[in-house]
């Protein structure tokens, strides 16, 4: 998740835009949730997509619940553990069976950090990972999680002061005067730092406890959940779920709506994990990120991107020694994907973008990069 300045960055973290429901026609934003939803899209299947843990900065991963006639199969636990406490208690309107399974689709702990809300709930739930994300998870989201209250931290030593100082001068980092709608976002803001201080402050990691390396089958009563590890794509360990009666593909962070986060992953493998997935017979897709999809134009559209990153830094990788001196175009795709809005250009301008990207092994097309020099 990147917000509208650098100052933001954390590592993992994601943006998303109000859920809306499958009838409402628009074009959702990759950044700005300010209110939580459920949505049905089939007879025991609920996609659950969070208000933001903090506006234009924290966004929190969507949440999928698949109810079988015997025990509950959940997709991701978002950001927050008072989020995931939320959905727990929507999942006991909906059903009294219990949660058995719980995937965490990749490492990024804006999908997995309510992990231990379900343990507490649900003593005996398995929490399954790609091997690759269990790894990865163990190694730096327990870090992540502690930065988040500490006193010496970037949220309370960097993040809160920062915010505190725009309010009171009435200016930005750079001095502009602030628009009166920032100036109103400042203390919705301030507020929900502290309240991600607070819950961070009781964070419990949960490690997943069944892990797998290509693919998983498991069923929960008269629904087989398939969950696949095509290959590497966002991440190391990337899963999704494919639910083949109800023809219902659930992606976690190999897709999301309407910007793809790119600033980390493995271009050329990546593509070919979505095509994959675009060969799949699909009603419905549930991004890590984004409104529900009813069609593949977006996938299709992502797969395009990348092709280009690829066939583009190929042509130049002979000609050229570093990522900076390479020209990618993807004005088209910026189009596309981002059109006018200023904070969808933006959050394309830091996470697609090649001219902001810093160094050959970071970003698409940085590794691009270094992948085509080493196919040369």
């Amino acid at each position: 998740m990147l917000p509208k300045s650098s100052r933001w960055l954390i590592p993992g973290a994601m943006g998303i835009l109000a859920a809306l429901v499958l009838a409402i026609v628009s074009r959702a934003s990759s950044w700005v949730t300010t209110e939580r939803s459920v949505t049905k899209i089939a007879d025991g299947v609920y996609v659950i997509i969070h208000k933001d843990a903090v506006l234009e900065s924290w966004a929190q991963g969507n949440t999928t619940v698949i109810i079988g006639d015997r025990e509950v199969f959940v997709v991701d636990a978002c950001f927050l553990t008072a989020s995931a406490k939320e959905d727990i208690a929507e999942i006991r309107r909906i059903t009294t069976k219990p949660v058995r399974y719980l995937l965490n689709t990749h490492f990024h702990i804006d999908h997995n950090a309510g992990d231990s809300a379900y343990t507490d709930a649900f003593p005996g739930v398995a929490f399954i990972a790609q091997n690759e994300t269990r790894k990865l998870m163990d190694a730096r989201n327990p870090l992540f999680a502690a930065g988040y209250p500490a006193p010496d931290g970037r949220v309370m030593k960097v993040l809160i002061p920062e915010l505190r100082k725009e309010l009171e001068s009435g200016k930005d980092e750079d001095g502009n005067p602030l628009p009166q709608v920032e100036k109103e976002r400042i203390p919705i803001r301030l507020q929900q730092l502290q309240n991600l201080i607070v819950d961070y402050q009781t964070f419990k990691y949960q490690s997943p406890t069944l892990t797998f390396d290509r693919a998983l089958t498991i069923d929960i009563g008269n629904r087989e959940v398939q969950i696949k590890h095509l290959g590497r794509g966002n991440t190391p360990g990337d899963a999704l779920v494919y639910l083949p009666r109800e023809k219902i593909l659930i992606t976690g962070d190999l897709l999301t709506y309407p910007i793809p986060y790119m600033r980390m992953g493995f271009p050329h493998e990546w593509v070919e994990v979505l095509r994959a997935m675009s060969r799949m017979d699909v009603n419905f897709i549930v991004p890590g990120h984004g409104m529900i999809l009813r069609d593949k134009a977006h996938l299709n559209d992502v797969i395009a991107l990348l092709d280009s990153v690829i066939q583009q830094v190929h042509e130049q990788a002979p000609k050229v020694s570093k990522v900076e001196d390479l020209h990618v175009d993807l004005k088209p795709f910026k189009k596309k994907m981002a059109g006018e809005d200023p904070v969808d250009v933006d959050f394309w301008r830091r996470i697609v973008d090649p001219g902001m990207l810093e160094g050959i092994n970071q970003g698409v097309v940085g590794r691009a990069f270094a992948e085509e020099i080493g196919r040369l």
